[in-house]
């Protein structure tokens, strides 16, 4: 687990920008591909957070990890 605290917020519908919750500066930006809107908010909890992603294949929940912001793990929820 990280030492450092996160916060998430959307910033677009493909976008979402990911702050250090301590100082409140930008640590990573997510930029979708283009044919992936966000649904949800994101719902950040203690190693990671997770929001659901629709593409043209379908809709997905998906987990992202701290503190490299990458992807953990994909839960495909409808078509």
């Amino acid at each position: 687990m990280s030492s450092k605290v996160f916060t998430v917020a959307v910033a677009g519908p493909s976008r979402i920008n990911v702050y250090d919750a301590m100082t409140g500066s930008l640590y990573k930006v997510i930029t979708l591909d283009s044919n992936s809107q966000i649904t949800s908010s994101p719902v950040v909890f203690g190693d990671g957070f997770s929001v659901v992603i629709k593409e043209s294949g379908g809709t997905y929940n998906t987990t992202y990890g701290f503190p490299l912001c990458n992807i953990k793990n994909r839960s495909h929820i409808s078509s």
